[in-house]
């Protein structure tokens, strides 16, 4: 299976913003090229380049961005025009000019880089820990077993409820608390449902909205390779269809699931020992 679960594009903000950072490097480093090759003297083209410039700088870094104010005050040609100026004067003036255009692109460059360093270095540290959060419904049984397996399997096992409040709201304990490496979402028969104009004999079972609203929270806050979706074999219980792509494993009597579960962690990078299971 392999670490192969969807991703909710609701909660996809982490995600969307590696991949904008990325963009918007392969934009600037487009641009510096750009200005490098750049003929002299040729002011067609670098009118062009100064309003690209301008309009990416808008795009990345924001309208008020003060790169924008930088570019702004770059010359090109001289200052003070005079009858008969030589031509060495427009030409180091234009030289001078795009010697500090380059500089301006290399620093955004080099902003945008940094920035993406940052987050990848969050990411990792994030990651290299040995937690998993189990996110459950009502099935007592069904969490405490899951708890017991990655707790066997050498992995500190959160689950929220059991963890000190510290005087913080229950988002904000949730927050703090998401800062694992993997997370386990347990899809029980908690709670019954049908739609207002069909009657209750049509109704189904459905696993909890919270555990619902936390599978979407994980899918795009880790990745869909660092959520496993266990559902209990009920033969009643209603799956989300919204998920597109989510791959479920279903929560047997045979405990198959804990060998599902084993070779996702590995599949992610987690340093297990698979025989501990037996």
């Amino acid at each position: 299976m392999g670490c192969a679960l969807a991703t909710m594009p609701l909660y996809a903000n982490e995600f969307r913003l590696n991949m904008a950072k990325k963009e918007s490097a392969e934009l600037i480093q487009s641009l510096l090229n750009q200005a490098k090759e750049l003929p002299h003297r040729d002011n067609q083209k670098l009118d062009a380049l100064v309003k690209r410039t301008e309009m990416i700088i808008g795009k990345v870094f924001g309208e008020k961005s003060s790169y924008k104010t930088h570019l702004n005050k770059i010359w090109f040609s001289p200052g003070v025009y005079y009858t008969g100026m030589p031509d060495s004067n427009y030409d180091k003036s234009f030289k001078s000019g795009m010697g500090e255009l380059i500089n301006l692109i290399n620093t955004m460059l080099e902003d945008v880089q940094l920035s993406n360093e940052f987050i990848n270095e969050t990411q990792q540290e994030e990651f290299s820990s040995k937690e998993v959060f189990i996110v459950h419904g009502h099935n007592e049984e069904m969490k405490q077993t899951v708890a017991r397996v990655i707790e066997k399997l050498g992995l500190t096992a959160i689950i929220l409820h059991e963890q000190p409040n510290k005087g913080r709201t229950l988002i904000e304990k949730f927050v703090d608390y998401s800062r694992v490496s993997f997370a386990v979402v347990l899809l029980s028969p908690d709670d019954v449902a049908f739609k207002k104009n069909e009657s209750i004999e049509q109704s189904k079972l459905r696993a909890r909205q919270n555990v619902i609203l936390e599978l979407g929270f994980f899918l795009g806050k880790l990745g869909r390779e660092r959520v496993l979706a266990l559902y209990d074999t009920n033969e009643q219980l209603e799956i989300p269809s919204d998920y597109q792509g989510v791959i479920y494993v279903a929560y047997d009597s045979d405990g198959r699931w804990r060998f599902d579960l084993a070779r996702e962690l590995r599949a992610c990078g987690f340093n297990i020992d698979v025989n501990l299971l037996i």
